[in-house]
């Protein structure tokens, strides 16, 4: 059925940790109201990416092999800045007040974590879109979609509900400090997983080298 397709493909890619995810976290475990418009950026985002590569935008990437090569590099390139500024703030004083002066710069944030970050641009429009797109009848590529959409809300809602109700416990700067540093590092290691297979080299080859 398109629709439990589209769900499960999507769920498949956006339940990894990424700076969208990381930084819906570090909102909710801050306990800022603004987290659920976060999160709402985020699915209707989604919504329009992959709506956009079902009307055949992701199929036309996807037959020319050099982009997703492209792709890979701008999102590992994007991870490692992600990942610095992490740890960045993990040797800063965090601040947990809620300002509402500052709910423009959150929402301006959290959409360039979503259009300017390639990995999702790549997953959506590309993988998922693309995927939607091979279905020859409009309305099972709408389907498709919508299931898509649903994962995408699903995922986005529980997880601000989740950090939200589990920020209540989180209060000391040095759990604020190792979240950081965690988030940062695997941001950085995620890069570097992106890079190995861009370029086609395993762990195992990886070890051989530099053994």
């Amino acid at each position: 059925m398109p629709f439990v397709t589209g769900m499960g493909m999507a769920a498949s890619m956006i339940v990894a940790l990424g700076p969208q995810n990381a930084y819906l976290i570090k909102h909710g475990l801050m306990r800022h109201r603004a987290v659920l418009r976060i999160a709402a950026i985020y699915v209707a985002i989604d919504v329009a990416l992959i709506t956009l590569g079902a009307l055949g935008v992701g199929a036309l990437i996807a037959q020319a092999p050099d982009w997703r090569f492209i792709f890979s590099l701008a999102a590992a390139g994007f991870f490692v800045v992600f990942g610095l500024m992490n740890i960045r703030n993990a040797f800063r004083d965090h601040d947990r007040s809620f300002d509402a002066s500052e709910d423009a710069s959150r929402y301006s944030t959290a959409v360039l974590v979503s259009i300017a970050n390639p990995g999702v641009l790549f997953d959506t429009v590309v993988l998922v879109g693309g995927l939607a797109g091979r279905y020859e009848l409009l309305t099972d590529r709408l389907i498709f979609s919508a299931g898509a959409a649903a994962a995408s809300f699903i995922w986005f809602s529980a997880l601000a509900l989740l950090s939200f109700y589990v920020g209540y416990y989180v209060t000391s700067d040095r759990v604020w400090r190792v979240l950081d540093v965690i988030i940062g590092v695997l941001m950085i290691a995620l890069a570097g997983v992106i890079l190995m297979d861009a370029t086609g080299i395993s762990v195992a080859s990886l070890g051989a080298m530099l053994s």
